[in-house]
């Protein structure tokens, strides 16, 4: 286990132990769907697997999902889905992407038992069976991610764009790939794709090569607070659980990111 990742061959020896573990396949359509609905959709990976679909656990669908939800939808989704703050819950996607969002959520309201398969569904289906000592799963790291709406980074893209020193204690950092962010970006943030945190077998990439992905950018860990940004914050998700196995002072989340921005800048 690395902070909130857990390995395929670890979720396998923890299935094969019969641990008490929740599985959820991580989904995302706004096509309302029944629970079976929802389970012809999802990748089967165990029996009694979960499925949550990220649209019912965002508080905005128009004009692009975004946003987490108020505590009251979210309460009512888990109560529904019978998601408890005992169980170990371990989301996975195809690879990461949609599994990082759900972990974010989840952690921002209270869980401390949720994880991500590491290089998600893919990875799974190639990964070699493994034995451990151990099948207790390792307490997570403590939390430290905030939200930021867009007022507060609008103040922080102005700074940087007056070149005001205090800019420089931020970083605003777009995880889209280079042809969405070459056509609108917040001013005075910089491009690193979410792919640039994963090795090609969507697994996260060494503690090491993590911190030279900063470093190539200019980005001073111990010195910078990064507030992470995408097109509607999914796959910035990705690069706060990179921050987290970092253990950077807090893991920042642009909640609604370009999509809000657009909106936002859009009424002025």
């Amino acid at each position: 286990m690395r902070g909130s990742l857990i390995s395929a061959p670890f979720l396998g020896y923890l299935l094969k132990q019969q641990a008490k573990i929740r599985v959820a396949n991580v989904i995302m359509t706004e096509q309302p769907l029944t629970k079976e609905g929802n389970i012809e959709m999802s990748q089967k990976l165990c029996a009694n697997q979960s499925v949550v679909n990220l649209c019912d656990i965002t508080a905005q669908l128009k004009p692009a999902a975004r946003l987490l939800p108020q505590q009251q939808l979210f309460d009512h989704f888990v109560k529904e889905n019978q998601f408890d703050l005992q169980t170990p819950i371990i989301f996975f996607d195809e690879h990461i992407h949609f599994a990082a969002r759900a972990w974010f959520t989840f952690r921002y309201f209270g869980f401390k038992k949720v994880f991500v398969l590491d290089g998600g569904y893919s990875k799974w289906q190639n990964h070699q069976s493994a034995e451990f000592q151990d099948h207790n799963i390792q307490d997570q790291p403590r939390f430290q991610g905030r939200i930021m709406s867009t007022s507060e980074v609008s103040r922080i893209s102005q700074l940087k764009h007056t070149k005001d020193p205090k800019g420089d204690e931020w970083a605003i950092v777009d995880t889209r790939d280079s042809t969405r962010f070459k056509k609108g970006s917040i001013p005075g943030s910089i491009n690193i794709e979410f792919t640039e945190y994963l090795n090609e077998d969507k697994t996260m990439k060494s503690d090491e090569d993590l911190k030279l992905v900063y470093e190539k950018n200019g980005i001073d860990l111990n010195k910078t607070r990064i507030i992470n940004t995408c097109q509607t914050a999914k796959l910035a998700c990705i690069a706060t659980i990179a921050q987290e196995i970092l253990k950077t002072k807090q893991q920042i989340l642009y909640d609604g990111s370009w999509e809000d921005w657009k909106l936002e800048n859009r009424k002025k």
